[in-house]
């Protein structure tokens, strides 16, 4: 992705979450410049991937597959079971955007529907490992929404409408889609430690770009706060 293309993002999901009233830390509004300032107190902040990340998933059309990420709070990776063992993030949406298959091996969420649009979450179980963690077509998927149980067939989707929520535990597999025709969407996760380097397993994979450099970064994206 070229950097104008995240710098644009970022700017257009602060705008959104002002707009719909789900409040930003201020470290979401720092430049390049601030965090530089204040690398001596901040050396947590990029150790667990707090901020910003804007990723099209490699497809090409970030406006189709994609989506910009806030993390608000995490816990230490190497310690999960230690001091802050929860995560919390913002995902912004364009409608009709889509987040591709996926399962974690780790971490159990809760996906709420903070404000604006439809969050449409489709769900499928995953085979064992021994059958390469593929995707079961067959069976039916059980969860909890908001603390009650719901079966989904499998590849069947459930919609979480605004201040609702679904429960995605491990080796479940699930898609996001913001319902196009619902507008804008904030989602809110609140995880186990959120380990994105080695957590996610996509089926069919995902390969994450690298930056093309077309104009100065105007916020950073997590873990790049010593670049």
């Amino acid at each position: 992705m070229k950097r104008s293309l995240i710098n644009a993002n970022i700017e257009w999901a602060i705008e959104t979450c002002e707009r719909m009233h789900c409040a930003l830390p201020e470290f979401a509004y720092w430049t390049p410049e601030q965090w530089k300032e204040k690398e001596a107190t901040t050396a947590y902040m990029w150790k667990v991937a707090m901020g910003w990340d804007v990723t099209d998933y490699n497809s090409g059309n970030f406006d189709k597959t994609g989506a910009v990420l806030f993390t608000l709070r995490n816990g230490e990776l190497a310690h999960p079971e230690k001091g802050m063992v929860y995560c919390e993030k913002y995902i912004v949406m364009k409608p009709g955007q889509c987040l591709p298959r996926h399962f974690h091996y780790f971490k159990t969420e809760d996906i709420i529907n903070r404000a604006g649009g439809i969050l449409r979450v489709y769900c499928w179980n995953s085979l064992p490992k021994e059958q390469g963690y593929e995707v079961d077509y067959e069976s039916d998927v059980h969860l909890m929404c908001d603390g009650r149980p719901v079966t989904l067939k499998a590849g069947g989707y459930y919609d979480v409408t605004p201040g609702n929520s679904i429960t995605l535990t491990p080796y479940v597999y699930h898609s996001f889609e913001a319902v196009p025709e619902a507008g804008d969407l904030v989602v809110g996760e609140v995880s186990r430690v959120n380990d994105d380097a080695n957590d996610n397993f996509f089926n069919p994979p995902v390969e994450f770009f690298k930056v093309e450099e077309d104009e100065p970064a105007r916020h950073l994206l997590c873990g790049g706060y010593k670049q």
